[in-house]
């Protein structure tokens, strides 16, 4: 009982913190887009989109847009049945993202990739963190491609890199977390070819999204002057392509 009382507080902190920063990434910052995927959440089509663990708030708050706010998508997410996977709900379920249970586990694993298929066939898109919960980071995991095999859905990869941004060295994927006014880049890739060998299907995926980071580092670290980009909550209003 004593777990629920404090995954209900520190879940409804989290939820609070994660509604203004969100609201904030929305009206206050700039967003630089490059790749498919974003044309493709417009226009509310299925995906399956992966990012690293190191991106987990910028890559949250963009796709909560697009669940939440614009309410084209709606995304599952997976969900351990732990403390740290019920505050994980709390947070995140009001800004539209629903969940599967299960963990990498091979029983939970099981359980949770039936989940995500019963979503899919409902009509849901899914977010995965393709680096799974712990080290190595960097190392794409295999469920997103056999999720791609198996239900016919497109596997996108994102990067949602910051500038500026904070860097916390102390965690295993080196969490990013976005400072204030910032510039965001979304830079994304895919349809990846998930067909043939399993192996090398993931090793694309794997290769696509190492070498978005370096992309999306180059375009706004290199770049002396960040103009343009847009406000994602203005850009109803836009006719064409975003600007870089």
């Amino acid at each position: 009982m004593s777990q629920r009382v404090a995954a209900a507080a520190i879940g409804g902190v989290s939820r609070v913190v994660f509604g203004l920063t969100l609201r904030h990434q929305r009206q206050a910052c700039r967003y630089h887009f490059h790749g498919p995927l974003d044309d493709a959440l417009r226009r509310g089509e299925q995906v399956i989109v992966a990012g690293w663990h190191q991106d987990v708030l910028p890559f949250f708050h963009y796709l909560a847009n697009y669940s939440s706010l614009e309410r084209t998508q709606r995304f599952r997410m997976m969900s351990s049945r732990s403390f740290d996977g019920e505050v994980t709900e709390r947070m995140m379920r009001p800004w539209g993202f629903r969940f599967v249970r299960g963990s990498y586990g091979k029983i939970g694993a099981g359980a949770a990739l039936r989940g995500y298929l019963r979503a899919m066939k409902a009509g849901d898109s899914v977010a995965l963190i393709a680096d799974g919960p712990s080290a190595p980071a960097y190392v794409f995991r295999p469920g997103a491609v056999y999720l791609a095999r198996a239900a016919g859905v497109p596997l996108y990869v994102c990067r949602a890199w910051c500038r500026p941004q904070w860097i916390v060295p102390s965690t295993w994927f080196r969490l990013t977390v976005p400072q204030p006014f910032n510039h965001c880049g979304v830079w994304s890739a895919g349809p990846i070819d998930v067909s043939g060998d399993p192996e090398e299907a993931r090793a694309r995926a794997e290769s696509a999204l190492l070498a978005l980071g370096e992309d999306v580092d180059a375009a706004l670290y290199r770049r002396r002057n960040l103009g343009g980009g847009v406000r994602i909550g203005e850009r109803a209003n836009r006719n064409g392509p975003n600007p870089i």
